[in-house]
């Protein structure tokens, strides 16, 4: 590896472990131009970190350091603590999640009971939801996307990884009688 290399990992491993969340892989290639072959040199930072105390993940073509998930626990005390879920607010994101983009007035279809405000208020406090745009219907609701740290919290790699409706069914999380009105994408 000659000297120039070297420094291209050093500067790219620099600005990940400095910046505050994630980075996306555009924003390095605009600020080291002249780094020909930016995805190699994430990955193989990727595999020198591997097996160390931190590890550096890819998620939605943004790069950031985390804790390795086998030592975690013995940073616990450090952890951020998100509020706790309720059944509704579990409920809430999960169609989110498997539905996204989502209107309330859908969720609300598909859950069967009026979603109160506060859910929506918790879990986009948690930064695990965002409003990206309105609906093109009457009286023009919000829709609703998961986020990169609900991908993060949940140690997912992309929305893809979710569990299917036929996985969610075998686990017993879904009875087979539930009346969902629109198709889990992942069948």
């Amino acid at each position: 590896m000659s000297d120039v290399e070297k420094e291209e990992i050093r500067v790219i491993e620099a600005l990940i472990f400095a910046s505050e969340k994630s980075i996306n892989i555009m924003d390095l290639k605009k600020k080291l131009p002249n780094i020909k072959n930016i995805k190699k040199v994430l990955y193989d930072l990727q595999k020198f970190y591997k097996n160390r105390g931190i590890v550096l993940r890819e998620i939605d073509n943004t790069w950031f350091f985390e804790t390795a998930t086998d030592i975690s626990d013995y940073l616990k005390e450090h952890r951020v603590v998100r509020k706790k879920l309720s059944k509704a607010a579990m409920e809430t994101l999960s169609i989110i999640a498997y539905f996204q983009p989502i209107t309330k007035p859908e969720i609300e279809e598909i859950r069967g009971v009026t979603t109160h405000s506060g859910i929506f208020e918790i879990l986009f406090n948690n930064e695990w939801i965002v409003s990206k745009g309105r609906k093109e219907v009457p009286g023009r609701p919000q829709l609703w996307h998961t986020t990169r740290d609900f991908l993060m919290y949940f140690n997912l790699n992309s929305i893809k990884d979710l569990p299917s409706k036929r996985e969610l069914v075998e686990s017993g999380l879904l009875a087979k009688g539930d009346n969902l009105k629109l198709q889990i994408s992942k069948q």
